[in-house]
């Protein structure tokens, strides 16, 4: 992303994101929370039947540094595959992730997810960087990985 966006208006677009989705979640939209006590360490956004050849897309899933490692994106991911198993157990699954994050990379990998191929996607505040498409064939396949 833009260094003037992430040191400007990144917060408050995410803001406004994030208040829509929480506020008024559209009907094919899942949100699943990690905490450890009272403290958010993690998220996973999902949208069922969001792209009509693709499937359902993972918009984002989170975890706090210092919980990495930790099985925390696993168990995200797993909520969000049995959510998606009951809604959309015949459809794919897929995401973006950024070509240069290698750690996620390999995360989604040992999820049994593959690599469809790279594009430019667009990014919040505006330019585009290479991204990885990851896909799954149904959902149900995250939860056997």
């Amino acid at each position: 992303m833009p260094d003037a966006f992430l040191d400007g208006s990144a917060l408050d677009d995410r803001r406004r994101v994030w208040h829509a989705r929480l506020v008024a979640p559209a009907a094919n939209q899942h949100v699943c929370l990690a905490e450890e006590g009272e403290t958010l360490v993690g998220f996973i956004c999902v949208f069922a039947e969001q792209d009509p050849v693709w499937g359902s897309w993972i918009d984002n899933l989170h975890v706090a540094l210092e919980c990495h490692r930790q099985g925390i994106g696993r168990r995200l991911m797993c909520e969000a595959a049995a959510w998606l198993c009951h809604e959309r157990p015949e459809r794919g699954v897929w995401l973006w992730v950024l070509e240069t994050n290698t750690p996620a990379r390999a995360f989604y990998e040992r999820l049994g997810a593959a690599n469809a191929g790279v594009a430019d996607v667009e990014m919040p505040g505006g330019g585009s960087v290479p991204n990885c498409r990851y896909v799954w064939a149904r959902p149900c396949l995250v939860l056997e990985a």
